[in-house]
C-alpha cells in the first residue's frame, strides 16, 4: 500500500500531467507547451554551500558541472534527464546532485541538454550524448570512474549510450541507473493494457482496453514525434529488441507498479540477466512514473536509498 503522501502525490501527477491522447484531446492540452512549461521556472542555480557549479560547452552541448569543492573524488555521475525526448532539463534535476555527488564518494555530477523534439528528431539526442560522453574523457575522466544515470527518455538514453559504446567497441561506463526508462515503442508489453486503467501519467482511471486500442492511441500521440520516420523496432529506438551480452555494466533499475511503462523495465532486466548481467529491478508498489525524482514522499526517498546504496557499492564505498 502507497503511503498518503505517495497517494497525494500520485493523484497531483494524475491532475496535472496526463499526457493520455483521449485526455489530451479531450482538455485540448498541448502537449508541448505543457511539458514545456516549467523551464523558465528557477534558472539560476545556487550551488548547497561545500559544492561548486558551473555551466559549460561540451562539445557543442550545452551542461552543467557540480562538484565539491574539497576532498571530491575522480568518480562522475552522468545524469541525463528525462521528458519524452521533449522537454529540456528541467530545474528539479540539480536538487539530485549533492544526493549523487554523495553516493560516488564526493564525485562529480555532470548534467546536460539534449536537443528536444519537435525540433530535432532522432538521432539526434544521441549524437548529444555521446558528444557529452567524448567531452567527459577529453577532460581526462576515466570511463570506468563514471555512472549514468537516467529517467524515462533519459532512460533510453542510457541505454542507447551502452549499446552504441558496446558497438563501437569503447570502454562502458561502470554501471547504469535507470528510473522508468521509456523502452519500447510499439507498446507490446503486457503493462501497457493491464495498467492503463491505473497509470496516472499515461492512462485513464479506471478504463479498460485492447491491445489493439492502446497501441492504436500511443501511435498518434505526441510523445513519440522524436522518432521522426525510423523503425519502432529498431533498437535503437527500442533497446527492449537488442541482443546483450556479458561485457554490458551492472544495471539497477526502478519503476512504478502502476506503470504502463513497468514491462520495458521488466524486459530489459529479463534479457540483461540472460546476457550473464548483474541487474537488478525494483518496483514501487502502486507507484507512477519516474517516482523517485521526485524525493518528497517516502517511497521516493527509499528508492533514491536503494540506488544510492547501488552506485556506492559500484564504487566499492
Amino acid at each position: 500500500m502507497a503511503s498518503a503522501a505517495g497517494r497525494l502525490f500520485s493523484f497531483i501527477a494524475r491532475a496535472a500531467g496526463n499526457v493520455n491522447p483521449l485526455v489530451v484531446e479531450r482538455k485540448k492540452k498541448q502537449v508541448v507547451k505543457d511539458l514545456r512549461s516549467m523551464e523558465p521556472l528557477f534558472r539560476h542555480y545556487i550551488p548547497p554551500i561545500g559544492y561548486s557549479y558551473k555551466k559549460e560547452d561540451a562539445n557543442g552541448v550545452p551542461a552543467e558541472v557540480f562538484r565539491k569543492k574539497k576532498n571530491g573524488s575522480d568518480n562522475v555521475v552522468l545524469m541525463i534527464h528525462g521528458g519524452a525526448y521533449i522537454s529540456r532539463m528541467m530545474f528539479y534535476y540539480r536538487l539530485l546532485n549533492r544526493r549523487w555527488s554523495k553516493a560516488s564518494g564526493g564525485g562529480t555530477v555532470v548534467n546536460f541538454d539534449y536537443r528536444c523534439a519537435p525540433e530535432h528528431t532522432y538521432p539526434a539526442a544521441l549524437e548529444d550524448t555521446l558528444a557529452v560522453w567524448d567531452w567527459l574523457l577529453e577532460q581526462g575522466v576515466k570511463p570506468e570512474n563514471v555512472v549514468t544515470v537516467g529517467d524515462s527518455a533519459g532512460g533510453h538514453l542510457s541505454v542507447s549510450l551502452l549499446m552504441k559504446l558496446r558497438e563501437q567497441g569503447k570502454t562502458m561506463p561502470r554501471a547504469s541507473v535507470l528510473m522508468s526508462p521509456w523502452l519500447d515503442m510499439t507498446a507490446s508489453g503486457r503493462s501497457y493494457v493491464e495498467n492503463y486503467g491505473v497509470d496516472p501519467v499515461f492512462g485513464i482511471k479506471g478504463a479498460k482496453i485492447t491491445v489493439d486500442e492502446v497501441k492504436n492511441l500511443l501511435m498518434k500521440s505526441e510523445l513519440y514525434m522524436w522518432l521522426g520516420d525510423n523503425d519502432r523496432t529498431d533498437p535503437y529506438i527500442s533497446p527492449v529488441f537488442n541482443e546483450f551480452d556479458s561485457a554490458y555494466p551492472p544495471v539497477f533499475v526502478t519503476v512504478g507498479g502502476d506503470e504502463m511503462l513497468l514491462s520495458d523495465a521488466e524486459t530489459l532486466v529479463e534479457k540483461l540477466k540472460k546476457a550473464g548481467v548483474s541487474a537488478s529491478l525494483l518496483v514501487g508498489d502502486r507507484m507512477f512514473h519516474a517516482y523517485p525524482v521526485y524525493q518528497i514522499f517516502p517511497e521516493a526517498r527509499q528508492a533514491l536509498k536503494a540506488i544510492s546504496a547501488f552506485i556506492r557499492g559500484q564504487y566499492e564505498l
